[in-house]
């Protein structure tokens, strides 16, 4: 599927997906990619700023929903706007909500 793409956003419209991914470019190291998944018109646009090389990123990649789609009836609801999704983001970076090494029950995970 291939999704339409915007330049630009506003922090206040409405929000179904933020990621922060790590994305391997035609050419050259791996980066992080922020992509803002948006309404406009009858269509979902993304939005995507890179964040620079992947290996620089101290906070592991996140995927928060800002909403969903239903599967039956296509109609999208949306709970939050890109500047709630961004600081939901920016907080997770601050404040882990788990420790991934008890999570699976090691002392040390390696990257």
């Amino acid at each position: 599927m291939i999704t339409p793409a915007t330049h630009y956003l506003s922090e206040n419209e409405p929000c179904l997906l933020l990621t922060e991914l790590d994305v391997v470019p035609k050419k050259g190291a791996m980066h992080r990619y922020r992509s803002f998944y948006v309404i406009r018109g009858d269509k979902v646009c993304v939005h995507m700023e890179d964040m620079g090389l992947a290996k620089k990123q101290k906070a592991d990649q996140v995927r928060i929903m800002g909403g969903m789609v239903d599967r039956v009836t296509k109609r999208i609801f949306i709970e939050h706007s890109v500047a709630e999704l961004r600081a939901i983001a920016q907080q997770r970076k601050k404040a882990p909500l788990f420790d991934k090494c008890e999570l699976a029950g090691v002392n040390r995970i390696r990257s």
